[in-house]
């Protein structure tokens, strides 16, 4: 088959869907790949037959910041949902433009989309295909009502207004059960999905420096591709941790300056990105945002988890793994 995977161009959203859109390929199946910018190099890599569609994660963010200059000041309910429209109901208009042509001449029998990427709902109606929405963790529900009202106009725009309620989609589920604290998803089809800790593009590997740390343990500190700019917040948990007798490893995200951080100590390491599957099993502590991706990533390696969150899914995130004893 034919099978179209599309997702907001962010790490933690394609990293997500990597494991299953790896393993369709391995099947046999024609993958297809579609993203913003940000993300395309990340998939050639890994051999993905990978669309670009606008509009990237700069783009969109650069909207945001045009019509709302004052957003930090506002309500936090009110910024949440702001925000959550900028970046997923109008980018999706945007990308719909380009995705549902192209996927119309590609003919996919399957198209498969991340649960904030709501352009993939279009082009799956528009051609026919099944619909699959790729679930991104414990915020589903919230997540859905809070893009409801502008994923209806989007159908409405594009006439296909039956695909607004999301019943003729399946969910693919990655929250495992002992997490979920949300009532369950109204779905007719929901297929529980083992959630993976992502993995290495061909010719990655782990940094030479990493052997040469002097201590015994291994702490990993992140925050993430999205909130890893935030003001203070990785320099406060850099001075602090290096104070402990064990090695810090810390991934400042991609496009960033490691060297901004200033000189540390030999047991300290900055890098731009490490992926997760190379560097958890050599790690005995998470600190991080409390994202879905690192989240669950440390879950799966046994790691227990101290979280800083910073916004989106992150507060409800760090609440449920503090009352499920693993953070």
């Amino acid at each position: 088959m034919r099978i179209l995977f599309t997702s907001h161009p962010a790490y933690g959203h394609v990293n997500t869907m990597l494991p299953l859109a790896r393993q369709a390929r391995s099947a046999g199946h024609e993958v297809a790949f579609a993203t913003g910018a940000e993300l395309v190099p990340q998939l050639v890599r890994r051999g993905f037959d990978t669309w670009l569609v606008a509009p990237s994660r700069t783009e969109v963010e650069a909207w945001i910041h045009a019509a709302h200059p004052n957003l930090e000041e506002v309500p936090v309910e009110q910024r949440t949902r702001t925000a959550a429209h900028v970046l997923f109901v109008e980018s999706a208009a945007k990308r719909a433009v380009e995705l549902i042509p192209r996927a119309q001449q590609w003919k996919p029998d399957i198209v498969i989309r991340e649960e904030s990427e709501l352009a993939g709902a279009l082009a799956a109606a528009h051609t026919g295909a099944r619909h699959v929405v790729h679930g991104l963790g414990l915020m589903s529900v919230r997540l859905r009502d809070l893009l409801a009202p502008g994923f209806e106009r989007l159908c409405d725009e594009w006439r296909v207004p039956e695909v607004a309620d999301g019943r003729g989609s399946t969910y693919l589920d990655i929250c495992p059960s002992s997490l979920r604290t949300e009532p369950a998803l109204e779905r007719p089809r929901i297929q529980p999905l083992r959630p993976a800790a992502g993995e290495p593009a061909p010719g990655e590997r782990l940094p030479k420096a990493l052997a040469t740390l002097p201590r015994l343990q291994t702490i990993h500190l992140t925050l993430g591709t999205v909130f890893n700019e935030a003001p203070g917040v990785l320099e406060t948990a850099i001075a602090g941790l290096r104070q402990l007798p064990l090695n810090l490893v810390v991934t400042s995200g991609p496009g960033t300056d490691p060297a901004r951080f200033g000189t540390q100590p030999s047991h300290v390491l900055i890098e731009r990105y490490i992926p997760h599957s190379l560097l958890l099993p050599h790690c005995q502590l998470v600190v991080s945002h409390g994202g879905a991706g690192i989240m669950l990533s440390a879950l799966a390696h046994g790691l227990p988890q101290l979280i800083l969150p910073q916004g989106a899914d992150q507060f409800m995130n760090a609440t449920t793994c503090q009352s499920a004893g693993a953070a």
